[in-house]
Order: structure tokens, then C-alpha cells, then sequence
């Protein structure tokens, strides 16, 4: 009996020795299970979520309350749909022409608590940037990095058509386009200058369009420059037509690979962002291109240097588990050196003035063309509205039965602005 009560004593010592030191393990962080798990959906993939996977490693590695798992996650709209459904990530990617629709409808968190708290010095960020992500006096996501579009044109297909270098107005962008389009003996398609359906915002501000009168909170898909972007486009199309345009378009190769349109000389031209000279690089390093600024009206010659800026954003989703510890990862990269790891290997333009001189980029193609550009007095974005989505959803749809030749321009921007319009009306 003697000995029972003696072994029975020793095995609760010992058990007890054990939950100690367990507990004192945990105090001290020294075990993987007592970091905070945050979870991050991102939207690159392939070599950029390769990137994006390193930098998460070295924050990861800097310290030990928290552990960033990362998942790379294209569809955004599964993002709205775990937030509403209340299981969303801690902190996600965005695009920064989202960011006042989400927040407005309490899909992301404000930060400004969190901005004034940590000291992030909001003055060092592009105001371009910094206006994807704000709206009536709340930031709700952080801009990571900047986009803009630019032309690329194939020097040697231009050289072959008897052009010395590429269009500076939209008369000279014309006369390439059809110079350097060719069309077999049966009427098909075997290359084109420039492919018609581009997006209608880049060319709207070249002509000095407006799709927002904030004196009046009215739409304005009827401006003239708006307009006149979408009759470009139109008349490019209608010179080819639909069923060629279709046909040709569905022999195309993906746009990250080597078979991109424009990197076997398919397209003489391309209209495209910031990363896309870092693509040439990896996929057709052989590639001679050049790079240019959009093509401007020549009767609006005080529109040259016109473009379009867009941002890549982190945000905390309503409803996250741990947004402090969101916060702390996110405000790890948005300082200048970790955006410049990230920024400078995917070809993108920072968002913060400090970084655009860092020697990082020196070796990224196409930098110096597009940081010279994105600093011009016509740089725009499209108008930060809560009700943005279903603005640009309602010209993404009218602009392609305008192409098809399914409704007149003026009746299209006509129903744009019906559709859209009360949706102005009724925002506080």
C-alpha cells in the first residue's frame, strides 16, 4: 500500500514537472503553437506569388508572436463572399479601384486608428495612391504598389512598315495600326497594330474625358473626351469586324508565357502595365520593343502624357480574427525597404516618394520610362465612388455591344448614366 502511495506521488510529480515546463515553453515563444496565425490571401500568382511567398518568409522569420500564412487567391470575389459569410482572411489584396465600393459597404476595416497609432507617415505615399484608398476622411487599405499603362510597340514590325519610331497622337496611331495589320487572302486576321477593345479609361483622359462631376455628384459616361475614347475604339473595330476579331483572338497564346500576342509578333502594338517589360524579360528576352507614352489627341495637345494609375492594396476584412497582429504585417511592408524587395522583382512602381530613387531598380526593365511617366500633371485615376463597381460594370457592358455594333454610342452612355446615376443620388 505503502509503495502504491509512493509511485502514484512520484507520477504526479513528474506529471506536474511536465505541464510546467510545457507552460513555461509557451511563455517564452520558444514553440511554433503559440504564434498568432494570420491569415493572408493575395492575388498574384506564378513568379509574382513566388515573390510575394519570400517576403512573407522574412517577416515571418523577424520576429516570433506571429506566423503570415499565405494563400494565393485570383478570385477576389471570394473574398466579399467569406467576408459576408463572416469566415474571412486577416488581411487580403485588392485592387485600389475596389477599395471605396468595399469600404463603404463595411467590407474592410478603416486603418486610421491603426495609422496613428504605428506612425506610418502617410505624407511619404504618391496622393495618386493614396486617393484609391480614401473617401470621406477614412483610409481603408494601404496602396503597396502603383500601375500604369503605357504603349509597347515591336520596333522591328514598326521598322518593317516604314515607321522610324512609335505614334505620338492618336491621327499618327491610326495610320500604324493599319499599316501594321495584316490580313491574309481569305480574310483572316494574321496580325494586328493594336487590339480595338482597350480598356475605354486610359484613352478618355489622353482626350481629356471625365467620368465624375463632383460639383454636381453626377456621372458623365456622355463626356465628350469619354465619348470620343469609345469612338476610337469603335472605329478600329469596325474595320476588322466581330467574327474576325473573335476568330482571330481565340488562336491567341496566354498572357503569361511565351506566347503572349505580343511576344510572337501578333500584336505590333500592345497597351499594357508597368510588369510587363519584367514579363519580356523572363518569357521573350529577345524580344526588341520599345516602350511610349499613350498616344494623344493632336487638336488637344495639352492632354499629352495622359494615363491611367491604378494600385495594388493590403486591407484588413471586417470581421478578421486578428487584426492587430494584420496590422503589424501589413505594416511591415509597407515600409520602404520591404516594398522595394517586393515592388523592384515584379516590376512595379512603388507607392512611397522615398523609394522611387532606390537603387533596387536600376536593373528593372522599363522603370525609368514608367516612373518618368507616372509623375505627369495628367496622370488620373478612375473617381474613387462607393458606387464605382456597378459604374465601370455598366460601361464594361455597354462598351462591348457598342463594338458589336448592338447600340449606338449615345444610346449606350445614355443608358449608363440612368442605371447609374440614381445610385449617385441616393449616396450620403
Amino acid at each position: 500500500m505503502k509503495k502504491k502511495f509512493i509511485f502514484s506521488l512520484l507520477l504526479s510529480i513528474l506529471l506536474i514537472g511536465s505541464i510546467l515546463a510545457g507552460c513555461s515553453n509557451e511563455k517564452s515563444g520558444t514553440t511554433k503553437s503559440d504564434k498568432v496565425v494570420v491569415d493572408f490571401w493575395y492575388g498574384w500568382t506564378g513568379p509574382e506569388g513566388e515573390a510575394m511567398e519570400e517576403l512573407i518568409k522574412e517577416f515571418n522569420n523577424s520576429q516570433d508572436k506571429i506566423e503570415v500564412k499565405g494563400l494565393s487567391q485570383s478570385d477576389y470575389q471570394k473574398q466579399l463572399t467569406a467576408i459576408t459569410g463572416g469566415n474571412p482572411p486577416d488581411i487580403a489584396s485588392q485592387f485600389g479601384n475596389n477599395v471605396v465600393p468595399w469600404g463603404t459597404k463595411a467590407a474592410m476595416q478603416p486603418l486610421d486608428s491603426y495609422i496613428k497609432k504605428s506612425g506610418m507617415d502617410m505624407n511619404d505615399f504618391i496622393p495618386a495612391a493614396l486617393d484609391t484608398v480614401t473617401y470621406d476622411d477614412k483610409t481603408f487599405a494601404i496602396p503597396i504598389a502603383m500601375h500604369v499603362s503605357m504603349l509597347f510597340y515591336n520596333k522591328d514590325i514598326l521598322s518593317e512598315a516604314g515607321f522610324d519610331g512609335p505614334p505620338k497622337t492618336i491621327a499618327e496611331l491610326k495610320e500604324v495600326i493599319e499599316k501594321t495589320s495584316v490580313v491574309k487572302s481569305d480574310g483572316r486576321l494574321d496580325r494586328l497594330g493594336l487590339w480595338p477593345g482597350v480598356d475605354p479609361y486610359t484613352f478618355a483622359y489622353t482626350f481629356g474625358g471625365d467620368f465624375w462631376d463632383p460639383s454636381k455628384k453626377e456621372v458623365t459616361p456622355d463626356d465628350p473626351g469619354v465619348v470620343k475614347s469609345i469612338q476610337l475604339a469603335k472605329d478600329i473595330w469596325s474595320e476588322y469586324g466581330s467574327d474576325n476579331l473573335d476568330r482571330f483572338s481565340s488562336g491567341l497564346g496566354k498572357y503569361m508565357s511565351a506566347q503572349n500576342p505580343f511576344f510572337i509578333g501578333k500584336y505590333a502594338m500592345t497597351i499594357d502595365g508597368e510588369w510587363l517589360p519584367t514579363f519580356i524579360k523572363q518569357y521573350a528576352p529577345n524580344l526588341n520593343y520599345g516602350i511610349a507614352p499613350i498616344p494623344y489627341d493632336e487638336n488637344q495637345p495639352e492632354f499629352a502624357n495622359a494615363g491611367n494609375i491604378n494600385t495594388s492594396v493590403f486591407y484588413i476584412p471586417k470581421g478578421a480574427k486578428h487584426p492587430d497582429e494584420a496590422w503589424e504585417f501589413l505594416n511591415w511592408f509597407a515600409k520602404k525597404e520591404n516594398m522595394v524587395k517586393f515592388t523592384a522583382k515584379l516590376g512595379n512602381l512603388p507607392t512611397l516618394n522615398s523609394a522611387l530613387t532606390d537603387s533596387a531598380y536600376a536593373d528593372v526593365p522599363g522603370f525609368k520610362e514608367f516612373l518618368e511617366y507616372a509623375g505627369g500633371e495628367n496622370m488620373r485615376s478612375f473617381p474613387a465612388l462607393p458606387f464605382m463597381n456597378e459604374y465601370t460594370a455598366e460601361i464594361t457592358k455597354q462598351y462591348d455591344l457598342i463594338l458589336r455594333g448592338k447600340i449606338s454610342i449615345e444610346d449606350a452612355t445614355k443608358k449608363i448614366k440612368e442605371t447609374v446615376q440614381p445610385l449617385a443620388t441616393s449616396t450620403k
